[in-house]
């Protein structure tokens, strides 16, 4: 039978020890709420009437965590709920959280036609040499690891737009924006989105790196950033035909942690990041070293 199985986690502390456990059990996808107790709710609502239910976020008052997760496999839903009554070092411990399950009569979407799970990558126990790393391997070779798709938004798109994007696609960490031509003009990482969303909602912290003129400056910059090409920096690309070395090169360069792949047209067709990269590189080590 199809169970729902929900914990309720007081001890945040334990979120991503719980996370990596279920992960390496193999649990489905799982969704995270922000979530509050019913009375500690209506003591909040006492003190700052409906219209200041938005606070709650605001003020850092939601201290605990649900989580979600469709499980239709009873051996899985049993390692699954032992493996978090584990991490918390038992539900029945004070300040721990609450665990249970709920049938479900019916659940589309738990297994996906066409999708298998990716076997873990084994790395090659041999020293890496660079005799063995190919660096004139091509970027097209690199684009079918992990086949990752290109963050894509234009130039007059808000912040809520481009981090919205970035939520959909989490292994990519660039954005790439283009005109209405649909052609690449600028790129906008992670760090720097991070930035600017983080400067309105912990501004004290970037009050505390105001010592001097120039941080002064560049705050005042990230309060006027509204849309992309506010915050765009200059566009770094390859080609499908360009050698990995190049890529490399870029990124190490330029600081970034991957980049958009363009074709003639200087139109985006898709993204490579170092991760894939390291993946290339290990399996033609693993490679080399089986035709020894």
């Amino acid at each position: 039978m199809t169970q729902l199985l929900v914990v309720i986690l007081h001890d945040l502390s334990r979120l991503p020890e719980l996370f990596k456990a279920w992960k390496e059990i193999g649990v489905p996808g799982v969704t995270l709420l922000h979530s509050m107790g019913g009375y500690q709710a209506e003591n909040w609502l006492d003190k700052i009437g409906l219209r200041g239910l938005s606070r709650l976020l605001e003020q850092g008052e939601v201290r605990q965590r649900t989580l979600l997760s469709v499980i239709s496999d009873e051996e899985l839903l049993e390692k699954a709920i032992a493996a978090a009554d584990a991490v918390v070092e038992g539900f029945d411990r004070p300040h721990s959280g609450i665990l249970f399950t709920i049938p479900i009569g019916h659940a589309l979407g738990i297994r996906k036609r066409g999708h298998e799970v990716t076997p873990e990558l084994q790395l090659p126990t041999d020293k890496i040499t660079a005799s063995a790393i190919n660096v004139k391997t091509s970027v097209e070779s690199v684009l079918s690891v992990f086949d990752l798709q290109p963050v894509i938004v234009k130039t007059s798109a808000p912040l809520t737009e481009i981090i919205e994007q970035m939520l959909n696609n989490r292994n990519v960490q660039i954005a790439c924006v283009v005109n209405e031509e649909k052609r690449l003009v600028g790129l906008i990482d992670l760090k720097s989105l991070s930035d600017v969303f983080f400067s309105k909602v912990f501004p004290e912290h970037f009050f505390g790196e105001l010592t001097d003129l120039k941080h002064a400056l560049e705050f005042a910059a990230l309060s006027k950033v509204r849309i992309a090409s506010d915050l765009m920096q200059d566009p770094f690309w390859v080609k499908r035909e360009d050698s990995l070395e190049k890529a490399f090169d870029l990124m190490h360069e330029h600081n970034l942690p991957g980049l958009p792949v363009l074709d003639d047209h200087f139109e985006v067709i898709g993204y490579i990041n170092l991760l894939e990269m390291m993946a290339v590189c290990l399996i033609n080590i693993e490679d080399t070293g089986k035709n020894r």
